[in-house]
């Protein structure tokens, strides 16, 4: 395991804490989340997805503006049809 270290100015620090505190974490571990977030954001995922499961979203994603998507209320409507 590597250890991090930043630094922040105290208005940075009291808004992490008070996000923090809210979300059940503290301050370093609310870091660490925001960290990992952004490292696995849009960028990061697609590095975890094979290249036929990027080829399937990309083609989802055309056919979502082509108006080819119907909306369900469950996956068991979804299933129905």
């Amino acid at each position: 395991m590597q250890k991090l270290q930043i630094t922040v100015t105290t208005e940075e620090h009291k808004l992490l804490e008070r996000r923090a505190k809210l979300l059940g974490f503290d301050v370093t571990k609310y870091a660490k989340f925001l960290l990992t977030r952004e490292a696995f954001s849009e960028i990061g995922a697609e590095k975890c997805l094979s290249v036929q499961e990027i080829k399937d979203i990309d083609k989802a994603l055309v056919d979502y503006k082509a108006g080819k998507a119907i909306k369900v209320d469950s996956l068991l409507e979804l299933l129905k049809s």
